[in-house]
């Protein structure tokens, strides 16, 4: 399954392997001991991004009911018909690599599963997140998100976490943020306001590096909206993510402009899932436009519209293209998409890797192996057409894996010195 390169890409892939890695975007849990406390039943292994493909198809059971994937090793007459048809994908391509690169199979058979669920469970033991993320993928930082943050003195995992609107829309979510911050009963949006700023400054004082929330269906901002859907949920109602969408955009807007304050940047979640039209890039233009004073990192390359997001990196100075999931998304949009944003977007401000996995963490190893394999080829063109020499293209890839992440998210006061 080696992906084949061509000369100047092949270079540029020996000196990729040994450069340092800034991993954007993780939701791996914030302790090690979270992981391998829980035993990777086979389902795991596709949780979440295969199961997607699985579903679209004909897996007869819906995405969302993920831990129904637990039996289908008992089931692989109805599983192994469905696997064939998505097991060249590039979802499914990442694992493949991963089963390939550390336990020696290429796929999983009615012959081989038990063995090898066996063999990933007797692996995962306390050091694996050291020896998976740190040693054999050379990264320093893992941005995982959460709703709550790593410990201060966690050395590899970077907090980032959800913002207060991403899930306020039920009465649950109202309690939470009323007992996190225990300042009684929340009754009004401007409790609401004062709660979430009481929430994003003890979130900074935690040593979070981002905060995260989502492109939505876009609208003016209206604050008779929001209150009366805030009355709502304070009646009792749990509100859908397009019914409740004035409400978030309000708060978002709110937030946003604390997170400036506090120094701290905004992941936007953008396309890819379910109904991806409430989720298009596009719908970020207003939101980064009014927040000049607020550094927002642009998920998933905007897919499946990349070119919007690059016309939105290009011309808003506090935008930056993370290319976090997109690599295993869709690899060749992310190859084509490149070309044209080198030439677009200045290079200081594209993140080149997030892995955005869950569970099974040697999967991080392959999308980053797929992740320079795409940016290799895109930057070995350039030299083949002489628009970059080697060593340049070689900076370039220290900039967009390691260097650009690490001064985005202020990891360091100081610029780390190239290898």
């Amino acid at each position: 399954m080696k992906h084949i390169l061509h000369a100047s890409a092949e270079r540029l892939m020996d000196h990729a392997r040994t450069m340092r890695v800034i991993d954007t975007h993780e939701h791996l849990p914030i302790k090690e001991e979270y992981y391998v406390s829980t035993p990777i039943r086979f389902g795991d292994l596709f949780i979440p991004y295969i199961t997607n493909d699985l579903c679209s198809a004909g897996m007869p059971f819906p995405r969302d009911q993920w831990p129904a994937l637990v039996c289908i090793e008992d089931d692989w007459d109805a599983f192994g018909p469905i696997w064939a048809r998505v097991r060249h994908g590039s979802y499914a391509r990442a694992l493949r690599r991963a089963l390939k690169r550390y336990y020696g199979v290429d796929d999983l058979t009615r012959e081989n599963h038990h063995d090898v669920l066996k063999r990933i469970n007797a692996a995962n033991k306390p050091g694996i997140f050291k020896r998976v993320l740190a040693d054999d993928c050379c990264i320093e930082a893992v941005i995982t998100c959460q709703h709550v943050a790593p410990d201060r003195e966690e050395k590899l995992l970077k907090g980032n976490v959800y913002l207060p609107c991403v899930s306020f829309n039920n009465p649950s979510a109202v309690k939470v943020l009323s007992d996190a911050i225990g300042l009684g009963v929340i009754s009004s949006l401007d409790a609401v306001l004062e709660a979430s700023d009481i929430w994003m400054e003890r979130q900074a004082a935690a040593g979070v590096v981002c905060f995260k929330a989502s492109a939505v269906w876009d609208r003016p901002i209206n604050r008779v909206k929001a209150e009366d859907l805030l009355e709502r949920i304070l009646a009792g109602a749990s509100l859908g993510e397009k019914e409740n969408a004035d409400l978030y955009v309000y708060l978002r807007e709110h937030h946003v402009q604390k997170a400036a304050r506090l120094g701290i940047p905004v992941a936007l979640h953008t396309g890819v899932w379910n109904d991806f039209r409430g989720k298009d890039v596009r719908d970020c233009v207003g939101l980064v436009s009014r927040n000049p004073d607020t550094r927002f990192d642009i998920y998933h390359l905007g897919i499946p519209n990349p070119r919007d997001a690059v016309q939105l990196v290009k011309n808003f100075p506090n935008a930056y293209l993370d290319l976090c999931w997109a690599h295993i998304v869709a690899p060749d949009m992310v190859v084509q998409t490149l070309r044209e944003a080198f030439d677009m977007i200045p290079h200081n401000k594209i993140l080149a890797f997030g892995g955005d996995h869950v569970s099974f963490v040697e999967q991080v190893w392959s999308h980053l192996e797929m992740a320079k394999e795409n940016v290799a080829t895109v930057l070995g063109e350039r030299i083949d057409r002489g628009f970059l020499d080697h060593d340049e293209a070689c900076h370039i890839l220290e900039d967009w894996f390691y260097e650009n992440p690490k001064e985005f998210y202020s990891l360091s006061n100081n610029k780390g010195e190239r290898k």
